[in-house]
């Protein structure tokens, strides 16, 4: 196996985790080259345009920027149980007889005897 993909199987083993799908690692290793890249392309173009005169203040800037949109924090448990007592307040309407989809009667249905299928 390649050096890149025995170390996120070791990353994996160290957090604990024993299974997961043989497709895990390669797409962990895909969102760290797409991020790797993508924090790089940023950085040159930082530097590029101007706004910074070093390349590691312009790679600081670009995960920076990143980060306000791309990762976000859970929100806290009790935030959500609170949302959720909130809106569990109301009921939900009764659910009446004559609700939902109404078919044709079975003779006129596709899975009716009366085809011969």
């Amino acid at each position: 196996r390649p050096r890149d993909a025995r170390l996120v199987h070791a990353v994996l083993a160290a957090l604990g985790v024993t299974a997961y799908a043989d497709r895990v690692p390669l797409q962990l290793m895909d969102f760290a080259y797409r991020y790797t890249a993508s924090i790089l392309s940023d950085g040159v173009q930082l530097t590029s345009d101007g706004y910074t005169g070093v390349a590691l203040q312009a790679l600081r800037l670009a995960i920076a920027s990143r980060l306000q949109y791309q990762f976000t924090a859970p929100l806290a448990k009790e935030f959500l149980l609170e949302l959720a007592a909130e809106r569990n307040r109301v009921a939900l309407p009764r659910v009446e007889r004559g609700w939902g989809v109404r078919l044709p009667g079975e003779k006129y249905c596709f899975t009716g005897t009366g085809w011969g299928v």
